[in-house]
Parts: structure tokens; C-alpha cells; sequence
């Protein structure tokens, strides 16, 4: 039984399709099921993270360090151009949109 080329360029063009197929199928369903998830745990464990002794400590610890170094700041005179660091507003933490 001769295997005639005709055949297999049928067979190929139905696997790509049929690939192409799943690959869009797989992305759609990585779309709508994991991605949400994805970003709940993640916002989970940002949450989470508030109530935490040592993340709060070090932010503590964070805020007297910045404190301490614009208080060195304040001391230098009044044209130096870090200076105007000093004026800046510091934001402890990032606001969300």
C-alpha cells in the first residue's frame, strides 16, 4: 500500500489546526480560571502580610532610619542641592489605584 504525499500534507494541516486549536483553548482557560486566582493569592499574601510582627518591625525600623537621615539633612546649608530632598514629600507606603 503506497503512501501518497497528498496524505500526509492533509494529516499535518489537521494536527496544526487541531494544535493551534488547543494552544487557544489552554490560553482562554489560563485567562478566565488561573489568572484570577493568581491575583487573589497574591493580594492574599500582601494582605497578609500587614499583620506580620517582623514586616511591621522592619517598617518601623525603615521609617526611624529615613527620620534619622533627614534630620542629617536638615543640618546641611541652605543652598546645597540635597537640600531640596529634605522638602520632599516622603509617602511611607504606595496607594493603590
Amino acid at each position: 500500500m503506497p503512501f501518497d504525499p497528498s496524505d500526509l500534507a492533509s494529516i499535518v494541516g489537521t494536527m496544526f489546526v487541531g494544535a493551534s486549536t488547543l494552544l487557544l483553548t489552554a490560553a482562554i482557560a489560563w485567562r478566565l480560571a488561573v489568572k484570577p486566582t493568581m491575583r487573589a493569592l497574591l493580594e492574599y499574601r500582601t494582605a497578609r502580610g500587614v499583620g506580620d510582627p517582623q514586616l511591621l518591625r522592619r517598617l518601623s525600623e525603615l521609617e526611624d532610619e529615613v527620620r534619622a537621615l533627614k534630620a542629617q539633612l536638615n543640618q546641611l546649608p541652605e543652598g546645597s542641592v540635597s537640600r531640596g530632598l529634605v522638602e520632599a514629600p516622603w509617602r511611607p507606603g504606595r496607594e493603590r489605584a
